[in-house]
């Protein structure tokens, strides 16, 4: 049972959609329109972690959000991502498993009266077409007699492979995130990259567009997008489209070209990522704390991936500066 975010895939799509304003977005769009219009997604946050029970975490990227009904009280949407090449057959069962013991952590909590609504979603970019039935009822042998004492538990399906480019819109990171995981596991990779890069133009020179930047480029490093395009083309165009696009791509742009230029081999992808989330880390403490002293400096100039990303997690919420550096 897979219980951490081992996998590229997971790990960028809990990056994104855990942001969410991305998510309410992303949900506002496409989920089917009476359902869309019956949550009010400007009051979506994010669900109690105890809710996603670890007995049942098969899927680390799962996310749970808790959104106000028009007409007042809570319902829960809970977003699954799959990923597979293949499907999973038994879905329906899992997520069945999930509402149970949602229902159950509200019950435990205090709730009473009716058990809010569980909105069911899941996201899907896998190789093949998804085939099954979204009804939980016809997982079930059919005896007509019985039938009503076998749950429907419809969940929505959204399947990325059955978009058009045109039709995956939204803001440039939920924009992007979509084509690059429709993208990820297609021979033609290599050339929509361009232009899937080119929309983070749009993209303001803040923290977190930098931040959104930072991850979409890991992801493509090391995702099954190695198979289709490897280090040097990524970093060929990613460097071409947006090394001019302000400090932090220009950073990474030159560490690649002077990884290439010492070792004699195609520029290092990773090197140049986390040269830019390092610059980007001391740019978000030098806004928060003043100018970082040299003691600071040297913690960022021999930091690995990890712990950028520690602190990076801890600077908004840290009391000093001795904080964000503070082991747990």
């Amino acid at each position: 049972m897979m219980t951490t975010l081992s996998s590229p895939h997971d790990r960028f799509f809990k990056a994104v959609f855990g942001r969410t304003e991305v998510a309410a977005e992303f949900l506002a769009r496409y989920l089917p329109p009476a359902v869309a219009v019956a949550l009010d997604w400007a009051t979506l946050r994010a669900g109690k972690d105890s809710f996603l029970d670890p007995d049942l975490a098969q899927h680390p990227a799962d996310l749970l959000y808790e959104v106000d009904l028009p007409g007042g009280g809570t319902g829960y949407v809970h977003i699954l991502f799959e990923h597979k090449s293949y499907v999973e057959s038994r879905i329906g069962l899992d997520l069945l498993r999930y509402r149970v013991r949602i229902w159950e952590q509200c019950l435990n909590a205090g709730h009473t009266g009716r058990l809010p609504p569980i909105i069911p979603v899941v996201v899907y970019h896998g190789a093949k077409a998804w085939r099954l039935s979204r009804r939980f009822a016809d997982d079930v042998a059919d005896v007509p007699a019985l039938r009503e004492c076998i749950p429907d538990c419809t969940y929505y399906l959204i399947d990325l492979s059955g978009y058009r480019d045109e039709e995956l819109q939204g803001a440039v990171l939920l924009q992007t995130a979509l084509l690059t995981l429709k993208y990820i596991f297609r021979d033609d990779l290599r050339e929509r990259l361009p232009e899937i890069l080119g929309l983070l133009r749009e993209l303001e020179q803040s923290s977190s567009g930098l931040d959104y930047v930072i991850t979409l480029l890991r992801y493509l490093a090391q995702g099954p997008s190695t198979e289709r395009l490897n280090a040097d083309e990524l970093r060929r165009v990613a460097t071409a489209v947006l090394s001019n696009e302000g400090e932090l791509m220009t950073t990474i742009a030159e560490q690649w070209v002077q990884e290439g230029i010492e070792k004699g081999i195609p520029m290092g992808i990773e090197k140049g990522i986390l040269v830019g989330e390092s610059l980007l880390l001391r740019r978000l403490l030098t806004r928060r704390f003043g100018p970082v002293p040299g003691w600071v400096e040297a913690k960022l100039a021999v930091a690995e991936p990890a712990q950028l990303e520690t602190w990076g997690e801890r600077v908004l919420d840290a009391p000093s500066l001795e904080g964000v550096f503070a082991q747990p």
